[in-house]
């Protein structure tokens, strides 16, 4: 069951809602050139010449924009610098990071990736493919903020609870199962990213059988919505479904996602690929392995994963 990525992008232009975004490079011909490009999306733009400047920015004011869209080399600090002190703020941890560069060196996309980048964009970029991303990063914030509010809503209740099961198998299910599993933790705001790529995983490609390359393929023509909505409505697919349940311990929470797919390789997923750095999706497990769990592992078959995250101690002195 190939992983699950952010929400995917749809056409250039769909679905777009204007946004603050907070371009940084210290080329001025290209900083003008892609803000013109944003703002022709419809977007409002803020500049900075490097990523010292847009650090000292975003932690004066980190509701100036909704995303951060970064040159990767540049002086005093590059994009990948600003990437990881971004996803080390508690403030702006969650911002999509848009790293543009002008050479796609393996090494280089592994770093951004392993840093914390929503996505490379290889320069000039196309400017279908900018409101794609774009728009993909957009529905990412949007998604993550509801998953947050509705998780103030019920963790106090939740986060004394010893363990909690479900069974899903339809798309619009995953969200308040993700809240509900997110309140045990201790760090919910950590997990929940995590949490929901693994449960969304289950789902597209456990209980609807979608393959990485089909719902790619989907998700470049726009029609990746479309077809996860009727596929769910399909009657061969009513006896497939996804267990999704957590169990406090001792040393700190399990999160176990299993389904009854038919299963696939998890392993090139585990970890970054730069040959999915540009791939409109396939990035989702990496990103919850590096990011949500402290440990995460998958059975033999791929139909079963489990992720923990350590019980937070107060130290004593």
């Amino acid at each position: 069951m190939p992983p699950a990525s952010a929400t995917p992008p749809g056409p250039a232009g769909a679905d777009a809602r204007a946004v603050n975004i907070l371009l940084v490079d210290d080329d001025r011909t290209s900083l003008l050139a892609m803000e013109q490009c944003l703002e022709q999306l419809g977007h409002r733009v803020h500049t900075a010449g490097n990523g010292a400047e847009a650090f000292a920015l975003l932690r004066e004011n980190p509701g100036m924009a909704d995303l951060v869209m970064t040159d990767r080399t540049m002086p005093v600090m590059d994009g990948l610098g600003l990437t990881r002190r971004l996803k080390r703020e508690p403030q702006t941890r969650h911002m999509p990071v848009i790293i543009l560069t002008g050479a796609a060196d393996s090494e280089d996309v592994s770093a951004g990736i392993e840093a914390g980048a929503f996505y490379y964009l290889t320069k000039p970029p196309v400017e279908k493919v900018v409101a794609s991303v774009v728009n993909s990063a957009i529905r990412e914030v949007a998604r993550q903020r509801k998953l947050r509010a509705d998780l103030a809503g019920h963790q106090e209740a939740f986060r004394f609870m010893q363990a909690v099961k479900f069974r899903l198998r339809r798309p619009e299910e995953v969200e308040p199962v993700v809240s509900m599993l997110a309140s045990m933790q201790d760090t919910p705001d950590r997990a929940i990213q995590g949490i929901y790529e693994l449960v969304q995983n289950a789902v597209e490609h456990g209980v609807l059988r979608f393959g990485f390359q089909e719902k790619a393929r989907l998700m470049m023509q726009g029609q990746w919505q479309q077809a996860l909505a009727e596929r769910s409505q399909e009657a061969r697919f009513a006896e497939s479904w996804v267990e999704a349940a957590a169990i406090r311990r001792q040393d700190g929470i399990y999160i176990s996602v299993a389904d009854n797919g038919p299963g696939s390789d998890w392993r090139p997923y585990l970890t970054a690929d730069p040959s999915r750095a540009a791939a409109s999706c396939g990035r989702g497990i990496s990103r919850a392995a590096n990011f949500a769990f402290d440990r995460l592992s998958f059975d033999k078959t791929g139909n079963k994963a489990i992720g923990f995250i350590a019980q937070e101690r107060d130290v004593k002195w």
